[in-house]
């Protein structure tokens, strides 16, 4: 089974995660991904991205605050980024806050 083949079968969150910059697959992977996503018109790939990085951010949280970089993505501008990022703060500092855990030393956004 060739790599487009195997690809074709994953669905719009996998394809999303093999064609991010973060992801650890190989350029050509990231590249069919790519390719299958633009030809696919079926799907909002752009809602199903800023879900992909909702929960990304959200189970990523802490050493993306400590790497105080914007994750890049192939489907979200910055700015939406920001957005998403600044969103799953809010909600991940409002956790804390009922736990009584001290967040302050996590705050660099």
């Amino acid at each position: 089974m060739s790599l487009k083949e195997k690809l074709l079968k994953y669905d719009a969150k996998e394809l999303i995660f093999v064609a991010e910059p973060h992801s650890d697959f190989t350029d050509e992977a990231k590249n069919i991904a790519l390719d299958i996503i633009r030809n696919n018109k079926e799907i909002n790939f752009k809602a199903e991205a800023k879900n992909y990085w909702k929960q990304h951010i959200q189970k990523n949280i802490k050493s993306i605050l400590k790497s105080k970089k914007i994750p890049l993505s192939c489907f979200i501008v910055d700015k939406e980024m920001k957005l998403i990022l600044e969103d799953c703060f809010k909600e991940w500092k409002e956790e804390q806050d009922l736990f009584g855990i001290d967040t302050t030393k996590y705050w660099v956004v």
